[in-house]
């Protein structure tokens, strides 16, 4: 069940509950006119079955020009808990319209909705104003490209809005993306039960995992809690989103040795660029401890030849070497990667090793001589 407590950061009218849904009245900006004072908006939240922050829903009727030629814009967004638009709905006999009051086509609909989604859209970049202006190009107002009443879209801006209706893509896409997504991220995280920071690592989605990861970097000191969980998250990590799990491994752990520890202990399954991240945040400490740098070559023989590379040339750097790099490198002599086995070979070569280490090289390079 939701908590009746309600802990945000912004100025909220009153809140009232309508069955499992939270009502909260909140103030926004009109971004048709900004210098307006702040109108008031009903922002419904919804739980899951569980009683977890599910998504946020919000009606809109707005306008969407500078006069009062264009219609009103009617809809109701919706978002996921983490603040993300995920889709819009309209009352049956009040669908979008574009230039001459034309009603949406479904194509419309479905790229409207793929603007919708993309926060990072140039529309963030541009008034209303600069769309209600003469392209300095070879647009003209001629063209076919026609939106709001007769100025042309510039063409800066024509792939981020839908044809013929500029101005509502770019008033939808202004709530839609920015200042309620802080709201709503705040009211989701004033719910972050450890249940329901769980529930989101354990979804396999980045957007949740993300989520729970920049709230539990906001608490300090930083929790070990979910050491374990985000370390085993890593090989699932792309690549905007694996130096921040490492940023929490770092933050979280006890000591600086552990966290290297988990990192080192999950190289193996990263890809290669994952890898050298983690490798090349080993290289920046001046101070790294010789064990971390023996567990290093320990985790070498299920990875890639980049990584080998870079972790080598690590050890290379440090000037160090042990019986147990030794044991580890003389391993990679026989990789399936010709490659993986010469920079072994390369690196060995410059050691004082060990009879056996020793024989093992002479062996490997007596037997490649010709690719050496």
């Amino acid at each position: 069940m939701w908590l009746l407590l309600l802990f945000l950061n912004f100025s909220t009218g009153s809140v009232v509950f309508a069955g499992s849904t939270e009502v909260t009245t909140i103030e926004l900006t009109d971004p048709v006119y900004p210098e307006e004072a702040k109108r008031q908006y009903t922002l419904n939240a919804h739980p899951d079955a569980a009683g977890f922050p599910s998504g946020y829903s919000m009606k809109l009727v707005n306008k969407v020009c500078l006069d009062d030629v264009c219609k009103l814009v009617e809809v109701t967004l919706y978002w996921d808990a983490m603040g993300f638009y995920e889709r819009l709905e309209y009352p049956e006999r009040r669908p979008l319209t574009k230039v001459e009051h034309d009603p949406f086509t479904p194509a419309d609909y479905e790229k409207l909705d793929s603007i919708l989604k993309d926060r990072k859209s140039i529309l963030n970049d541009h008034s209303l104003g600069f769309l209600a202006t003469e392209n300095d190009d070879s647009d003209s107002a001629e063209d076919d490209d026609l939106d709001g009443v007769s100025k042309a879209t510039p063409g800066a801006v024509k792939e981020a809005v839908v044809k013929d209706a500029a101005w509502t893509t770019w008033v939808l896409w202004k709530y839609a993306n920015t200042e309620i997504v802080p709201m709503m991220q705040a009211m989701t995280e004033s719910r972050c039960s450890p249940e329901y920071l769980q529930h989101l690592l354990d979804s396999k989605d980045w957007r949740k995992i993300e989520f729970a990861i920049h709230y539990l970097l906001k608490q300090k000191p930083v929790t070990a809690q979910y050491l374990d969980e985000v370390a085993t998250l890593l090989p699932s990590a792309d690549i905007d989103h694996i130096e921040l799990a490492m940023e929490y491994i770092q933050q979280a752990s006890p000591d600086k040795n552990t966290g290297y520890r988990k990192l080192i202990g999950v190289l193996g399954a990263l890809d290669e660029f994952n890898a050298g991240l983690v490798i090349e945040l080993l290289e920046s400490d001046e101070q790294l401890e010789e064990e971390i740098l023996e567990e290093l070559t320990s985790s070498l023989e299920q990875q890639d030849y980049y990584p080998i590379h870079l972790a080598l040339r690590l050890v290379e750097s440090r000037k160090f070497f042990s019986q147990e790099v030794e044991a580890n490198l003389v391993k990679l002599l026989q990789s399936k990667d010709f490659f993986i086995a010469r920079r072994a070979s390369e690196f060995l070569s410059g050691q004082k090793l060990s009879a056996s280490a020793s024989e093992k090289l002479r062996a490997f390079r007596e037997e490649h001589a010709s690719r050496l």
